[in-house]
């Protein structure tokens, strides 16, 4: 089945309760809310035929634009659960030309390419894509299916020729939602091109042109740029990027509004001192950092005992303890606190009956992890 035959019961579901809530009931007629009524039963029955000749004459009574272009959506959506590709490519072009310009026509553009890409001519279906795509860039299917063809691309003609199809389609999303994606997406060819200065370059202007809050891939231009200056062999330039990365952090009443990468990239800061630049003070510094600024990350235990660990082998045993007994009084559940006398044998015995795993001894010693 194509991808939008997939949709989940439970979405049916929650389009038609929206569609039937009490509170707008009386506006919509009761031959609209029975048809639709019905179409959900048959839906959830598995009588997709049914459902779409019910969701149609739902489409027929209804009284708002908004109310019978959804049941049209529905319809469509039935027709592909029956594999009814036809039948399911005329509900959508039926529902474009009643309302080219109503709440669901950018959506039904959008699953009409899919089902051409599916069920159809796939060359015709990528081209209504990217069609769909301009027209609607802002729209929530559209960074997906920009990053579907460049795929698409690259796996026809390398990332080389994804390079070049992105450089003559990309200026058409200047100043729009996917603007930034353009530019990010162009850096990832770039060093899948073998272009690394080049990709570097392409990521830190995706992320400066596009600032924090601004930029959805801001962080994630950030942190590649420092992973490719690290394998570049300049990991101060690396640091770099993760603290800039690090600069839009806000803080909340309680906490800070952290983002998915913030702790990693603190995480990566701490690894570049200790194994690129050997300044093993300075790592220690930045793991605690990690512990201390990031309350809600689930690395803080993996921050401790690296720290404990460079402490050990420092030869500093009274940090180190210091630092494994927080770990058993703050983290008492994390994996580290059954390890803690691994660390410092004359802390007392955890509660916990589990031993420490083999793999965190073997480690112990031989390895840098995290």
């Amino acid at each position: 089945m194509s991808r939008a035959a997939n949709a989940s019961a439970a979405a049916i579901a929650l389009a038609i309760a929206a569609l039937l809530g009490p509170a707008c009931a009386p506006a919509r007629g009761d031959a609209y809310l029975a048809a639709m009524a019905a179409g959900e039963r048959a839906y959830h029955a598995g009588r997709y035929r049914e459902a779409a000749r019910s969701f149609d004459g739902a489409a027929a009574r209804a009284a708002r634009v908004k109310d019978r272009d959804e049941a049209r959506l529905l319809e469509a959506r039935s027709f592909e659960r029956a594999e009814a590709w036809s039948e399911a490519r005329a509900s959508y072009e039926r529902l474009l030309a009643d309302s080219p310009d109503g709440p669901r026509s950018e959506r039904a553009e959008f699953e009409l390419a899919d089902l051409e890409i599916e069920h159809g001519d796939a060359d015709a279906g990528h081209a209504k894509l990217l069609a769909a795509t301009r027209r609607h860039p802002s729209h929530g299917l559209a960074r997906n299916a920009l990053k579907r063809l460049i795929r698409r691309e690259e796996e026809r003609a390398g990332a080389g020729g994804a390079l070049a199809w992105l450089r003559q389609h990309g200026p058409a999303f200047h100043g729009t939602a996917l603007d930034q994606d353009v530019a990010y997406h162009t850096a990832l060819l770039l060093d899948r091109s073998g272009d690394r200065e080049g990709a570097l370059r392409a990521l830190v202007a995706a992320a400066r042109a596009h600032p924090y809050p601004a930029g959805s891939l801001t962080d994630d231009a950030l942190f590649r740029a420092a992973e490719l200056a690290a394998a570049l062999g300049r990991p101060g330039e690396a640091i770099g990027y993760l603290r800039e990365m690090l600069a839009a952090r806000e803080s909340a009443v309680t906490g800070s509004y952290d983002r998915g990468k913030f702790d990693d990239a603190q995480l990566e800061i701490a690894r570049l001192y200790r194994d690129a630049l050997g300044d093993r003070a300075a790592a220690r510094r930045e793991l605690r950092k990690l512990y201390t600024d990031h309350p809600a990350s689930i690395l803080r235990d993996d921050a401790l005992w690296a720290e404990a660990k460079l402490w050990r082998e420092d030869g500093r045993t009274e940090e180190a303890c210091a630092t494994a007994a927080l770990i058993t009084r703050e983290l008492p559940d994390s994996r580290y606190a059954r390890c803690a006398r691994a660390i410092c044998p004359s802390l007392p015995e955890p509660e916990a009956k589990r031993p420490c795993a083999d793999y965190i001894l073997r480690e112990l010693d031989g390895g840098k992890d995290p």
